[in-house]
């Protein structure tokens, strides 16, 4: 029996953008970079991803300059590459929860 694809096992289109994102994990904080996103998850560039399984809080600003902050846990790690351009070094991460919104004028009240 033939094994699927990563590709042929996604639910949802992967869009190809670039987007700065914060990553809160248990052993501290990080700033780095969206490959490409879907409804339900993301792959992000990191060199130094957590462990698959960890929940992890993202944190990024959408299009209507909105800071965004979303639950999502790791599926997997891609640590053996060495970085080469067809596969990144990072994570593919799962979105569990849309937390809030935070509009730029509550970010200057506090």
């Amino acid at each position: 029996m033939r094994e699927m694809s990563v590709k042929e096992r996604r639910m949802d289109q992967r869009f190809q953008v670039r987007w700065p994102i914060y990553i809160t994990a248990a052993d501290g904080a990080m700033l780095e970079e969206t490959e490409d996103v879907s409804l339900g998850g993301a792959f992000i560039r990191c060199k130094k991803p957590p462990p698959p399984d960890q929940k992890i809080l993202l944190t990024f600003e959408n299009h209507s300059s909105t800071m965004q902050f979303v639950l999502a846990k790791v599926a997997w790690t891609n640590l053996e590459s060495q970085g080469s351009s067809d596969k990144p070094i990072g994570m593919g991460i799962q979105f569990m929860q849309f937390l809030s919104t935070q509009h730029p004028r509550e970010k200057n009240r506090e």
